[in-house]
């Protein structure tokens, strides 16, 4: 504890991206301690690195990453949280004030400049030096990789201490910085088997980054840079990186849909390949709640009952069958209660809407004024598994011409579900796109909405004005959010997102 006070006393003025990210500010920020005076033992390393992932976690529990600023969610009915930003009309809903803020990803990235700034200092063999900057190299490049997906063209900070105002860098710009820090981190990583913290002790959590979790950001990636990007020589590279996932032998997908709810979804499986570990204590606001808390009540919620009203969002038991349609496919019972049964009950207890059970382990508040009552799930937030893997190398794989192999990737994921196997009548891409949305339904960050944008079939599958959108739109920024009146804050170089600028949020 002694340690970690210390480590947050040095940290604050260096690392407050209140100041330092959030206004831009034109001076060096002093420091309470010697820099020097800390960067001596894998201790003071490993100290600094936990609270990377201490940042890191809580970017990733906040409620508006996971939950507000989804786009793609695949509900019938959404509530007036999701019902604007669904259409893609989010004038109707925020203005710039009120635009989600990038601050929480440039506090994380801060702290890895920060690591990759000083970690030299300390005076531990190599092979610890590259655990730890692998681990500081992964975590940029993945928030640098969401944030060039959730905003496009945006900040481009790596070095400690590059302060003042700062103008947007191209997002093509910011994935070579991606690219370069993961192709990095795959040399200096150890295989995910092979982890050990600075007490020589096996690491087991899926959150703390190994080589498997550098190739598996890659690999996506370069999809986007191949698909979104419009170059697809990509592919193939996209394509060796997944393959290096799946043939490490470091992973292995569980033996059934029942297994992906019970043992997958809790956390740091065989099949985990990057996660957000959850902490009780943060349950309310953190990995474990989230679209369960809100796309879930009975029989999840041991509170609820079959008639509890869904007031945020309701899949509809036709939408819910259509996207299973194969009645052997073991996830149309194990993502849902009892799909085919249930929509037989009257619709004035059911709402006409299937009850969604993928995430278990619910905890309750044990104390104060909401004892008894829903707290979160015991699960982790699971960002990449390997069944996301196989699908995204078979979608590359398809798309740069390789049937065969897609074909393969496809139905290894079918197989295990128990569905029927791919068929010569079926469209090759949008099968597995579908595939993606059936295996991973409601997991990781902005999911559906990213592999949407990944494939540009936004105006086939998106809502509201999203299917008008042309292709100048894009070009000019409609499929990212607009920059948050807080990025302006003492930075004259600061622009405005072109298409959002005229549709409402000009500063």
């Amino acid at each position: 504890m002694k340690k970690r006070i210390y480590l947050i006393l040095l940290l604050l003025p260096l690392v407050s991206c209140n100041d330092m990210f959030k206004n831009f500010l034109n001076e060096e920020p002093e420091t309470l301690v010697t820099n020097t005076n800390f960067w001596k033992t894998e201790k003071d390393v490993e100290s600094a690195v936990y609270e990377l992932h201490v940042m890191f976690r809580s970017w990733g529990g906040y409620v508006e990453t996971r939950l507000y600023r989804d786009r793609g969610l695949p509900f019938d009915y959404l509530g007036l949280t999701w019902r604007n930003i669904s259409d893609n009309e989010l004038q109707k809903d925020m203005d710039i004030t009120r635009a989600p803020s990038w601050h929480g990803e440039y506090q994380a990235i801060g702290m890895c400049n920060f690591i990759l700034g000083n970690i030299h200092r300390a005076k531990i063999p190599e092979e610890r030096i590259n655990y730890y900057k692998g681990q500081a190299l992964t975590i940029r490049a993945y928030l640098y990789f969401y944030v060039l997906r959730t905003w496009g063209d945006a900040v481009l900070i790596t070095a400690e201490g590059d302060v003042g105002e700062k103008a947007v860098t191209p997002w093509r710009e910011i994935m070579k910085v991606v690219i370069d820090d993961l192709v990095e981190a795959t040399k200096l990583l150890p295989p995910v088997n092979e982890m050990k913290d600075a007490n020589n002790t096996p690491v087991t959590s899926k959150q703390i980054p190994s080589r498997g979790t550098a190739f598996a950001i890659l690999a996506h990636a370069y999809a986007w840079l191949a698909g979104f990007g419009e170059e697809p020589e990509y592919y193939q590279k996209g394509i060796d990186a997944a393959t290096e996932v799946i043939q490490s032998g470091d992973y292995s997908l569980v033996n059934n849909p029942h297994e992906i709810c019970e043992i997958v979804l809790p956390g740091n499986s065989q099949e985990g390949i990057f996660e957000i570990d959850f902490l009780n204590p943060e349950a309310v606001n953190r990995s474990g709640s989230g679209l369960p808390g809100v796309t879930q009540k009975w029989p999840a919620d041991p509170n609820a009952t079959p008639s509890t009203r869904r007031t945020l969002l309701r899949l509809n038991n036709e939408s819910a069958m259509a996207m299973f349609p194969d009645r052997n496919d073991k996830r149309r019972e194990e993502y849902f209660y009892k799909l085919d049964s249930m929509a037989g009950v009257k619709t004035s207890i059911t709402q006409g809407a299937a009850y969604i059970y993928k995430f278990r382990r619910p905890l309750l508040h044990t104390s104060g004024s909401q004892l008894g009552k829903l707290l979160g799930y015991d699960l982790n937030e699971i960002l990449i598994r390997l069944a996301d893997i196989y699908l995204l190398r078979a979608e590359m794989r398809a798309k740069s011409g390789d049937t065969p192999g897609a074909i393969v990737d496809l139905n290894v994921i079918r197989k295990r579900a128990g569905a029927k196997e791919y068929t010569p009548d079926e469209n090759l891409e949008e099968a597995i796109a579908l595939e993606r949305e059936k295996e991973l339904f409601l997991e990781g960050i902005c999911t559906r909405y990213f592999d949407i944008v990944r494939n540009r079939t936004f105006r086939e599958k998106l809502r509201g004005k999203f299917k008008t959108l042309s292709d100048q739109d894009v070009k000019d920024g409609a499929l990212f959010f607009p920059i948050s009146f807080d990025a302006f804050q003492n930075n004259t170089k600061m622009t405005q997102n072109i298409y959002w600028k005229r549709n409402g949020f000009a500063i």
